[in-house]
């Protein structure tokens, strides 16, 4: 390359899309702002006014009804400046040096109404200084437009903040750091900040007792605490939960037996995936807090999983190892490279009826265990198939052996002569029974042998 064909190189390049004219024509308002007002007042004072310091409008009699100064004028042109440089100029290339093509949230008719809405407050705020006749009705329409004006600066604050300044500071604080989500917590505080600067400000307008008005919200916070406490324990729930990072939005976890994944952890619940059951489920933060939840993303996305298979005893333990194996290097979802992970087979136990072995792998991706799982069960069974070494399942033996012929003569003789004995010890408890009916009689003896005595007592009589 020859030295005349060299270029400069800067370490920075404009690219061809440049916004030149935006970009010129933003210092040109500038420019032409800050020059214009001389030029204005020359002529305004100079030419209309004639040389007198304001204009006036005036009824049939002569007496001024509205006085307008040179600064009051001035102020209606500013509005109309800044309106033409935020619209035309600062809106577009701050999208553009944003890298975007359209915005997350279009600022363009809040900002509109707070140029407006501030424009206004100032001109009617020096009609009020320079007219005393209008000094009470102005002072009406200047409170008014500036709590306008503060409701457009709370939402312009609110939703700014929301969506640009929130993830700007959540990835500042990601870079290095733990997965911990930032981004709600920090939503969550700083909308607090800008709601109760907004409310304050709205109602400062307006002349409010703070005094009156703080102890009749704590007289009102104290009962929605009370009623509340379920709303409120879910609430600093959710806040220690993104404190504690233990999990954080797209995170799978194990809940209940059920494979689910975190979709929004809210203010109140935190609203997780089913995906076995393809349902919403949502869970106040309270309960979600108390209770052993696995988070299978931790610390990273790869997922240990243990594949178990029971061979018989005619097996041969080496060609199982070997077996196993095979099935794991051709599965693609499973690690390979990594020499740490790589897969194994554990010889476990031997146990009533199998030899238990278990294939130990690594999955790339733990979203996808469930079909992983599946997809080895089947290569599993195939590859012991054609390897022929047989999956036991539990059974049982019962052995049979011939009994000699004195045992079965010996049982034979119990099996006939054991109703004879029945039907003999029946016979002699019928003998029992009747030999001693006989001894009975000598009670009838006695009663007779009581007779004479009473035939004695007769007698004696």
């Amino acid at each position: 390359m020859l030295p005349s064909e060299r270029t400069m190189n800067f370490g920075f390049a404009i690219s061809k899309d440049f916004p030149y004219a935006r970009f010129s024509g933003f210092f040109g308002m500038l420019f032409f702002m800050f020059f214009s007002r001389s030029i204005i007042e020359e002529y305004y004072i100079g030419t209309v006014l004639d040389g007198a310091p304001y204009y006036a409008l005036q009824n049939i009699d002569g007496n001024n009804l509205i006085i307008f100064t040179e600064l009051s004028l001035w102020i209606l042109l500013l509005i109309f400046y800044i309106a033409v440089l935020v619209f035309l100029f600062i809106i577009p290339l701050t999208l553009y040096f944003r890298g975007l093509s359209s915005w997350e949230w279009d600022p363009t008719t809040v900002v509109f109404w707070l140029i407006t809405t501030r424009g206004f407050s100032l001109f009617l705020t020096e009609i009020e200084e320079t007219n005393p006749n209008l000094e009470d009705f102005v002072a009406i329409l200047v409170t008014i437009i500036d709590s306008i004006f503060i409701l457009f600066l709370t939402v312009f604050l609110l939703r700014s903040y929301t969506n640009f300044l929130v993830p700007i500071m959540s990835e500042w604080l990601h870079v290095g750091k733990s997965d911990t989500q930032y981004g709600p917590i920090l939503d969550i505080i700083g909308s607090l900040l800008i709601i109760t600067f907004g409310v304050t400000n709205f109602l400062s307008t307006f002349h409010v007792d703070f005094g009156v008005l703080l102890a009749g919200v704590g007289v009102v916070g104290l009962v929605i605490a009370l009623a509340a406490q379920d709303t409120l324990s879910n609430f600093f729930s959710g806040i220690l939960l993104l404190l504690d990072q233990g999990f954080k939005t797209g995170d799978m976890i194990k809940f209940e037996d059920t494979y689910c994944i975190i979709r929004e952890v809210g203010l109140r619940s935190t609203k997780i995936y089913d995906i076995i059951n393809h349902v919403i489920i949502i869970i106040p933060n309270n309960a979600l807090a108390n209770q052993n939840i696995r988070n299978l993303t931790k610390p990273d996305r790869y997922y240990r999983l243990r594949i178990r298979v029971g061979v018989s005893y005619s097996s041969n333990p080496d060609r199982v190892e070997k077996a196993l194996l095979e099935v794991a290097k051709q599965n693609k979802d499973i690690e390979q490279d990594d020499p740490t992970r790589l897969p194994l087979v554990r010889f476990q136990e031997f146990a009533d009826s199998t030899l238990n072995f278990a294939l130990v792998i690594w999955i790339k991706n733990v979203i996808k265990i469930r079909q992983i799982n599946s997809d080895l069960h089947h290569q599993v069974f195939e590859k012991l198939a054609q390897e022929q070494i047989t999956i036991a399942f539990p059974q049982s033996d019962v052995h049979l052996y011939d009994a000699s012929k004195q045992a079965l003569k010996k049982v034979v003789e119990e099996v006939i002569e054991g109703p004879e004995k029945k039907i003999d010890s029946l016979e002699g408890q019928k003998t029992v029974i009747k030999s001693a009916k006989p001894k009975s009689k000598p009670k009838k003896e006695v009663k007779s042998q009581a007779k004479p005595k009473k035939e004695l007592k007769k007698s004696q009589n």
